[in-house]
C-alpha cells in the first residue's frame, strides 16, 4: 500500500514539474512576423526542460516542433499554424487598342486591371525577391504579384511603362535577345520590339529577363511533334540531330540570350519564361548549367515556397477580364 502510495506522488509531482516549465516555455516562446523560428535560452528555464525526449513529447502533443541544438543550449520552436504565403504570376504579351483576347490587351482594359490590383492591396515584385524567397525563405511583402510580359514588344515600353511607373508598379519583360537592337530594329513578318536603349530607359520599373536568343519557334521532332526548339531533339536537313548537337545548340542559345541581356541591361538575368510554355527534363538542366536560377511555364496556378523554381506557374491576364474578374480569377487559386 505504502509503495503504492508513494508511486502517485511520485507521479503527481512529475506532472506538477512538467507543467510548470511547459507555462515558462509557453512564456519565452514567440511566434515571429516574419515566421521563423524564436530562440529562447534553457538558462531562463527549469532543470526539467533539459529531459529532451520528455520535452519534445509534450511539446509536440501540443502541436509544437521542437529541436535542440548541438550544444544543448537554446530550444528552438514554430508554430504549427504558418501560413503559406501564395505568389501569383500573370502573364502578358502585346498591348494593342481595340484588342482584348489572350494575346493582346487594350490599354484601357490594361490599366484597369492594373488599378485593380493596387486597390485589392497587392504590391508588385521582382524575380530577385521571389527567387530569395523560395531559395531563402525571405519574406514577401503582404500580397505579393509579379507582373510579366513575354517576347519585348514596343507596347511594353510605350504603354505599359508609363502606366505602372505612375502607379509605382514594376514589372519583368521576358525579350527575344536576337530581336532587341540598340536602337529601333523590325524583324520582318513581327511586330516591333523595343531596342536596348529603351529597355536602358524603363530600369527601375521593368526587369528585363530571357525569352531565349533565337529559339521562339517549332520544328518537328523525334515524334514528328511540332515542338519548341529548346525541348528536344530537331531534324535538320532531313536528318536528326544527335543529343550532344541539340544540347549544344540549346545551351549555346540560352547562354546568349543571358550574356546579351546583361551586356545591354548591366543587371543579372537570373530567369527565362520557355518559349510556348514548352520545357523537359533536359531543358532544365541546360538552364541551370547556363547559369538561370527559375523559369516560368505557362501552366495556370500560383506559386509557393515549395514550388519547383524552374516550374513556376503563371495567370493568363486575358484582356477579356474586366479588373475585378481578374483578382476573381487571381484569388481562386
Amino acid at each position: 500500500m505504502k509503495n503504492s502510495k508513494f508511486t502517485l506522488c511520485l507521479i503527481l509531482l512529475i506532472g506538477i514539474c512538467f507543467t510548470l516549465s511547459i507555462s515558462k516555455a509557453e512564456a519565452h516562446y514567440t511566434d515571429s512576423p516574419l515566421n521563423k523560428p524564436e530562440l529562447f535560452s534553457t538558462n531562463h528555464l527549469s532543470s526539467n526542460l533539459l529531459m529532451s525526449s520528455p520535452l519534445r513529447f509534450i511539446l509536440e502533443y501540443y502541436g509544437f516542433k521542437t529541436d535542440w541544438n548541438k550544444d544543448s543550449t537554446v530550444v528552438p520552436l514554430s508554430s504549427p499554424n504558418v501560413s503559406e504565403v501564395n505568389v501569383p504570376v500573370l502573364m502578358y504579351h502585346i498591348l494593342l487598342p481595340g484588342r482584348n483576347d489572350s494575346i493582346s490587351v487594350d490599354p484601357t482594359r490594361f490599366k484597369e486591371q492594373m488599378l485593380s490590383l493596387k486597390s485589392a492591396g497587392y504590391t508588385t515584385i521582382t524575380e530577385l525577391e521571389l527567387l530569395a524567397h523560395l531559395e531563402d525563405d525571405t519574406p514577401l511583402p503582404d500580397k505579393p504579384i509579379l507582373i510579366t510580359f513575354d517576347d519585348g514588344y514596343i507596347s511594353n515600353y510605350t504603354i505599359a511603362f508609363p502606366i505602372l511607373k505612375e502607379l509605382n508598379m514594376k514589372a519583368s519583360i521576358y525579350v527575344i535577345a536576337s530581336r532587341i537592337f540598340e536602337t529601333h530594329g523590325v524583324t520582318d513578318g513581327e511586330y516591333d520590339k523595343f531596342s536596348w536603349q529603351q529597355a536602358r530607359e524603363m530600369a527601375g520599373t521593368m526587369s528585363i529577363q530571357s525569352h531565349t536568343w533565337d529559339s521562339h519557334s517549332k520544328q518537328s521532332d523525334l515524334q514528328h511533334q511540332n515542338r519548341g526548339l529548346i525541348t528536344s531533339r530537331f531534324f535538320k536537313e532531313g536528318k536528326l540531330e544527335t543529343q550532344q548537337e541539340f544540347e549544344d545548340r540549346t545551351f549555346t542559345d540560352l547562354l546568349t540570350a543571358k550574356n546579351t541581356i546583361e551586356k545591354n541591361i548591366g543587371t543579372e538575368v537570373v530567369a527565362i519564361s520557355y518559349p510556348y510554355g514548352e520545357y523537359t527534363d533536359d531543358t532544365i538542366r541546360l538552364a541551370q548549367k547556363a547559369g538561370y536560377k527559375m523559369a516560368f511555364t505557362i501552366q495556370n496556378g500560383t506559386n509557393n515556397k515549395n514550388s519547383s523554381p524552374f516550374e513556376l506557374k503563371r495567370i493568363t491576364a486575358d484582356g477579356m477580364y474586366s479588373g475585378q474578374e481578374l483578382i476573381q480569377l487571381i484569388e481562386s487559386d
